[in-house]
């Protein structure tokens, strides 16, 4: 008996793949497309072109933007990297009883809107805000310090805290896989606790390393309230500068190209996350 083309489990699979297909991938297409064709005044010119991408090259402020971006992204992929190690570290390896409703506690800032954190961390770094009154009270200024909000300190503060779960999520699964044997090994044969972090946990938790910093990076590359909100005149972004082109300068085809030369650079950092992963899984057989 010759088995059906397709299977039940194929059936079930055509509406959510038709969905992708409709909603995610036609419309990058459609994006890309246009990043190929031209403005004249107010009228779309549908003759085919590279200028868009050529001017995105040759101009200084759109290439400061883009580096801009991505350097934001690293920065503060290296922060929530920083301050998650250990706490993912503890919530896998220390914590027993409580541990989701610590992993639940970790997820609460995210159940709120966007702005709704954003607005909060005005209210905490402003001229007025709890940081520069309680620096005061503490005789440490004399007058509020003006640099906390809208600046780039506001926004990366803002930025990393609200990504930091994603990333402690990533380590925490890595975490749970670590075999408890390879640090009491390393333990026993002398290793100091530099060693046994940069020698074993490192190589081995780099999946969950690369999964989290692939999501973080990706968020804080995108983001478009943070620095526009806590930013002042630093909030200018790539990311608003797309908005403006799509909105008031009516200029798709170079709003369409720098958003794809965004997506070509972030689609080579998940090419190079996919193969740090790789290689850290032939490590780990190895090991």
């Amino acid at each position: 008996m010759r088995r059906s083309i397709l299977s039940v489990g194929d059936w079930l699979a055509l509406p959510v793949v038709a969905a992708l297909i409709a909603l995610c991938c036609a419309p990058l297409l459609i994006l890309l497309a246009y990043s190929f064709f031209q403005v004249d005044f107010v009228t779309i010119s549908y003759d085919l072109t590279l200028a868009n991408y050529a001017k995105i090259a040759g101009s200084e402020t759109y290439r400061g933007l883009i580096a801009r971006a991505f350097g934001s992204a690293f920065l503060v992929v290296t922060l929530t990297a920083v301050i998650g190690y250990p706490v993912a570290w503890f919530v896998a390896k220390r914590v027993h009883a409580a541990k989701s409703t610590l992993l639940t506690l970790l997820l609460v800032p995210l159940y709120s809107g966007d702005l709704i954190r954003i607005f909060a961390w005005r209210v905490l770094l402003g001229a007025e805000g709890a940081i520069n009154r309680s620096l005061m009270w503490l005789g440490v200024i004399d007058e509020p310090l003006s640099g906390l909000l809208f600046s780039p300190l506001a926004t990366h503060i803002a930025l990393t805290y609200n990504y930091l779960p994603f990333m402690v999520i990533g380590l925490w699964l890595a975490f749970e896989s670590l075999d408890d044997r390879w640090l009491e090994a390393a333990a026993d044969l002398g290793a100091p606790a530099p060693a046994r972090f940069l020698r074993v946990i490192l190589p081995l938790t780099v999946p969950g390393l690369v999964a989290g910093g692939l999501m973080v990076f990706v968020m804080v590359a995108g983001d478009y309230l943070t620095p526009q909100l806590l930013g002042g005149a630093s909030g200018i972004t790539i990311i608003s500068a797309i908005n403006d082109l799509f909105g008031t300068a009516f200029d798709w085809p170079l709003g369409s190209a720098i958003a794809w030369t965004m997506l070509s650079i972030l689609m080579v950092c998940f090419g190079l996350g996919a193969l740090a992963i790789r290689r850290s899984s032939l490590v780990a057989e190895d090991v």
